[in-house]
């Protein structure tokens, strides 16, 4: 089955659920607690068809890529190296040759010729007066390029706000300082004044600008992996990326959301005068829950450039899309006929939306409905900054498990991130 026909699937279930639903509101004593979870299965299922979707449109696109022939260059290519190959096939040569000794690396500790010139330059990069990286004082080695960007990749697929700050250009590498100061204007200039030919000019006093330091922070994870796995493994790096990968992804994934902003990032969930102050709250309906209405005063208290921004998303938990699944309002051409707020992405590639505005469910975005707490965020990504180090660094330990037969591998990385402009953004916070 193809992605197109899982999802025309997965609408005909919801319409089917929906109707179902609509019929049990029209019922004298409402929907019954059957009724809710057949709705609920229902868009479970519905769910599950997406992931199928998802996962089919990734195969669909990998074979596609299989099927495009080679590009053309308007010039041929020239350059060529002392072995008379081409420079382009020599890079790819040399990018193997990386991989193999990476692995070879990860497999016994020895470092081998290709892997050098990374460790020569790891040896002299300092940030201040900290050493970022040295192999003679603890056997740091700072990743090979390409393996470095696999492990950005990785994190960035499990990390929704990373994806989105990274899309609208919202990430920055810190190079030559400690800190990234980001510039931003605070008060806008008033109107201008209307004036005869020959007045005075009247000058502006109110525009004022400010800056917000991002100074990334150091977050550390130990994977071990067993010798046996090493020692059989056909690409040994991938054990050892993919687990640093998910626990890092985790970490920043809560901090970019719920995070105090001390010695780690500031959270769009929480409320803070460095970040979203509780002046871009809106209050629900009551205690335990939140209407439709609620959900329009979020989007329409972002100005219009906010709200059709391409990296402005909603960030909810799985409870709040199942709540608001159910909620309706008047359709735009009158009448009293009504129509859900959240709409299922038919397209392909495309997320579902609610109010038009594109989602993103994560684990760890606040899910409990009580008084006074946070339960969703809208805001308009891009700034949302992130200030980092390039580097990942992987630390290898040999002797400290080679009593149960493992491999250590110690994972580093220098991160920070906050809300720089607090009017991109809204919070909905329980009554």
């Amino acid at each position: 089955m193809t992605s197109i026909e899982l999802r025309e699937k997965r609408a005909g279930i919801i319409k089917e659920a929906r109707d179902k639903w609509t019929a049990a509101e029209a019922r004298e004593d409402g929907p019954t607690a059957e009724d809710k979870q057949d709705f609920d299965q229902a868009m479970d299922g519905a769910d599950g068809l997406l992931e199928k979707a998802t996962r089919m449109e990734r195969i669909e696109t990998a074979e596609a890529d299989l099927d495009l022939p080679t590009p053309r260059t308007s010039e041929p290519l020239h350059t060529e190296t002392r072995n008379g190959q081409n420079g382009e096939a020599a890079t790819r040569e040399m990018d193997a040759k990386k991989r193999t000794a990476w692995r070879h690396w990860l497999r016994t500790g020895d470092v081998r010729q290709e892997l050098r010139a990374e460790q020569s330059r790891a040896q002299n990069v300092e940030l201040r007066d900290t050493i970022i990286s040295t192999d003679a004082k603890g056997g740091f080695l700072i990743t090979p390029v390409q393996i470095s960007n696999d492990i950005v990749r990785l994190i960035s697929d499990a990390v929704y706000i990373r994806k989105l700050c990274e899309a609208a250009g919202a990430v920055t590498t810190v190079t030559e300082a400690k800190k990234l100061g980001i510039r931003k204007r605070i008060t806008d200039m008033s109107d201008a004044n209307w004036t005869t030919e020959v007045a005075p000019v009247t000058e502006d006093t109110t525009m004022a600008f400010d800056r917000r330091d991002l100074e990334p922070q150091l977050c550390s994870k130990l994977a071990k992996i067993s010798i046996r796995t090493l020692l059989l493994s056909t690409d040994a790096e991938n054990e050892v990326n993919q687990e640093l990968a998910y626990k890092f992804g985790i970490t920043e994934e809560k901090a970019f959301l719920t995070g105090s902003g001390t010695n780690q990032p500031l959270g769009v969930f929480t409320a803070s005068a460095n970040g979203i102050s509780t002046a871009r709250d809106v209050n629900a309906a009551a205690a335990t829950s939140f209407t439709a209405d609620n959900l329009i005063d979020m989007k329409y208290s972002l100005k219009q450039g906010y709200q059709t921004d391409p990296s402005t998303s909603w960030v909810v938990s799985r409870e709040f899309v199942k709540r608001a699944r159910k909620l309706k309002v008047a359709t735009t051409t009158g009448g009293n006929d009504l129509e859900y707020i959240w709409q299922p992405g038919i397209t392909g590639g495309q997320p579902d939306r609610i109010l038009d505005i594109p989602y993103y469910m994560s684990e760890y975005a606040p899910n409990a409905f009580t008084t006074l707490l946070y339960v969703a965020v809208l805001g308009c990504f891009r700034f949302y900054r992130i200030a980092q180090v390039q580097e990942m660094m992987i630390q290898r330990l040999v002797e400290l498990y080679s009593g149960t037969n493992e491999v250590g591998f110690i994972g580093r990385r220098w991160t920070d991130g906050s809300p720089v402009l607090e009017e991109a953004f809204s919070r909905l916070k329980m009554a």
